[in-house]
Parts: structure tokens; sequence; C-alpha cells
């Protein structure tokens, strides 16, 4: 997934020497922006293109876009941009091919894809000095994130958050097993309030998230922070290696509760479980698994019932009752697969307590992920700008981040887009930016697409 990087120069100057728009409506003052794109030669002097990089210019504050390339000699002018905060992405796709032949690699996917952004940039008169992107290169993965459904339905008309679901979705050639595939929820800052004191980093593209390398009993010899994710919540699907093939083209779902939401069932009490208005939730009767917790917990939810239809996800790490998701959408998803037994048994004992909580007495601990074992990964964010969180994946699991803009309660899903139909196979967009790859359904839809 590192095979090269790239370092993005943009250097900001008050306009004068171009003409202003008022592309980015937001205050009087306006400046230009210039981009400079090199390639980093820390892992080989190779002469990939510098013309048709994409970058995006996301208004913070109006939440418009602009977007431009790069010319050849790797350089874009964006002139008369409105001062204000931005998130700034950059990325280019290359085909296996063109790849082979720049570097004599033969590449696992169809192509590698560059991404590299950051967030929360002033670009205003105030601001002159650059800011530094490095792009990390990754890979089309074969399993992919396809839908999620964290925002939950309405809280008295639909069936709040127990209807939540996770899609996962074959998106190679190959038949795939689900065997053995860890489903996590990524711990990390959910406030919108910037943190640099003792356990959270100072400065950089993720300054205000926690700072895991000062996490109590983290050892000194690795990089804490670039090389780990850390679980909230994790659960595995069982089986032999073979139990659960998926065809190309398919998927499957993972359900909180794998019933029909849109018609009463019988909860673990006794009692009739409905919602007022079915429109507003889904039916996850077909779920191929779901997670049942109610043995592992003290006090399980009564809609926790286990539906013998499904398949029970093996709990690793439970976060609160159920499989819950967070509904503003402050979280991070990650499908993981380990390779050896004794990766799989530090998987489950590597834990530590958040940074900003060194305290042995408490319960509060986390798994600690290695990325390379990471397959794909998705970080969402609430819907509104001001509610943001500081960005937990970096560029190399995820580049940017997708949100709904119903927000909480809203029926809404993130799903992935589609790339291209080979055949009768859908083919899904992966560039290892959700800002890119994912949209919205104004009603989640279980094996459903985007339009």
């Amino acid at each position: 997934m590192k095979t090269n990087s790239m370092i993005i120069i943009v250097c900001i100057a008050v306009c004068g020497s171009f003409a202003c728009r008022r592309d980015l409506q937001v205050s009087d003052t306006m400046v230009d922006a210039v981009v400079a794109v090199t390639y980093d030669t820390a892992a080989g002097n190779f002469s990939f293109p510098k013309q048709g990089i994409k970058i995006t210019l996301s208004n913070q504050r109006t939440g418009n876009s602009l977007t431009y390339t790069t010319d050849a000699n790797g350089k874009v002018i964006m002139e008369g941009i409105s001062s204000s905060v931005y998130n700034i992405t950059a990325t280019i796709s290359l085909s296996a091919a063109q790849y082979l032949s720049i570097t004599g690699i033969k590449p696992k996917g169809d192509s590698v894809i560059f991404n590299a952004s950051v967030n929360t940039t002033p670009i205003n008169r105030e601001r002159n000095t650059a800011v530094e992107l490095k792009l990390q290169s990754g890979i089309v993965g074969d399993w992919v994130i396809k839908q999620i459904y964290f925002a939950g339905s309405h809280r008295t008309l639909g069936a709040l958050y127990r209807d939540q679901f996770i899609e996962l979705y074959n998106n190679s050639t190959d038949t795939l097993y689900a065997d053995s595939l860890y489903i996590a929820t990524l711990i990390g800052v959910n406030n919108t309030t910037i943190n640099t004191g003792t356990g959270y980093i100072s400065s950089g593209a993720f300054i205000g998230q926690y700072n895991w390398q000062q996490a109590l009993n983290m050892p000194a010899n690795i990089d804490a922070n670039n090389d780990y994710v850390y679980a909230k919540s994790m659960y595995m699907i069982p089986g032999t290696g073979t139990t659960y093939p998926v065809a190309p083209g398919k998927g499957i779902l993972i359900a909180q509760t794998a019933v029909n939401h849109k018609a009463p069932f019988v909860g673990s009490d006794g009692t009739a479980i409905s919602v007022q208005d079915p429109s507003l939730t889904v039916d996850l009767s077909s779920a191929e698994f779901e997670a049942y917790v109610a043995p592992y917990v003290s006090k399980p939810l009564d809609s926790d019932i286990d539906v013998p239809s499904s398949v029970n996800m093996e709990p690793v790490k439970i976060f609160g009752t159920d499989m819950i998701f967070d509904n503003p959408g402050r979280d991070g998803f990650a499908i993981i697969k380990v390779n050896t037994m004794e990766a799989a048994a530090k998987l489950r004992s590597d834990v530590y307590w958040t940074p900003n909580l060194q305290n042995p007495s408490t319960t509060t601990q986390y798994n600690q992920i290695p990325v390379k074992f990471v397959l794909d990964a998705v970080e969402t964010q609430p819907s509104t700008t001001t509610s943001r969180v500081p960005k937990k994946l970096r560029d190399n699991l995820d580049a940017g981040f997708t949100f709904v803009p119903g927000s909480s309660y809203s029926s809404q899903s993130v799903i992935r887009k589609t790339a291209k139909i080979v055949g009768s196979r859908i083919v899904l967009m992966d560039t290892n930016n959700s800002y890119n790859d994912f949209t919205y359904l104004a009603m989640a839809n279980p094996r459903g697409f985007a339009n």
C-alpha cells in the first residue's frame, strides 16, 4: 500500500497579481493559490506523470468545491479563491500497465492510486506559507466496504439505531471467502475542540487527534500513530476458510439485528417491537450475518435477538450494548484480514488505553490493528462542517471522508459509487478517498447500488 509518496506544495498569495473571482464566497477577501506537485524519490526515482493530478479544494464554511488538474510541470494556479478554511485533496490513478512500465513492478490490482489530503487548512490574507501534502499510494482492493447505514431512522416513527448495517462487496474477478474477516469501528477523538496537550497530536494534518505514541505501556520502537489503527468495536465472521464464498460482484450484509424492521417482531423480553412508519426503515431479514451480543453483555437490548437464519458474528470487542454505530457519523470503519494464528492472537491481546486516559483502573481499552492487515477503510464525519472532528485515518487508508447530509436518524446511508460495469459485474469505485468514492442514498437500501 505504501510504494511511493508525493509532495504537494500550496503557495498562497494575496489577490493582486491575478484576477479575483468569487467562486466560493464567504468574505470580500480573495487570495490566489499555486499548487506545485513533485514526486518523492525515497522509494525510487521513478518518472511518474506530473500532468493530470486532480486537486480539489472544499470550502468548509460553504460546502462548495473547486477542482483543478495539474499541468505538465505538476503545477496549477488557482486565481481569486475566497478566503476561508479548506479541505484539500490530491489524487491520480495509474493503470497497472502504466505503473509496471514506469517502475518495473507489477501491481496486484487493476490500478494504483496516489492520494493526499489535508483538512481544516486556512487560505487567507494572513497565511502565506506553503501547505504540504504527502501523497501515498494504495492498490485497489478486492474486498471493499460498499454501504454503511450508521444514521439510523427516526427516533419515534422509525427504528432508532437498531436497523443499522454495513455491507461488504467482492470487487474482484475471483470468488472470495468471507471467513475470518474482521469488521471494526475505529476509535478517535470525537469532539470538535482541538486539544494539543498531553495525549494529543499537536501539529500537522492530524492535529487534535490522539497521540497513541503516548499511550500507557506503548512500545517506544513502533510508529503507533501511522502503522496502526485502534478498534472501538470488532467482530469476526466465523468459518473454516471456505465456508462463506462470495462471487465476484456480490456482497454480504452484516446487520445489528437481522430482522425485517418494517414489521413487528418479538423482543427478547417477549414484547412486540414495531415502528410507526415502516417506510423509514429497512428489511434486514436476508442479512447473512448479525451481531448477537446478548450473551456477552450485562444489560442486552430487548431488540438484540438471535435470528436463526443469520450467522452470528464472533465478538472480539463490544462497545456498548450492541453493534451500534455512531449515528452522527464520527467513526472509521475497516475490513481486516490477518495471515497467521499468531497475528490473530495479537490482534485480540494488544490493547491500550486512550493516551489522554492513562489510568490502569479504567476498562476503556482499544485493540491495536496493524495497518498492513487492513483491506479497506472508510472514514465518516458529521454532515455539518462545524460538527466535524479531527481526521482519524491516514491517506493510505482513506484520504477523505464521507457523510450523509441528513445527519442522525435520517434513514440515509453512504454508498460506494459505480466505477464501471463489466458484463453483468458492477465494479465499484475505489481510489482510497471516500470523498470521491462515496455518495449517499436518501433511503438506505440493502444490496442496492448508487444511481
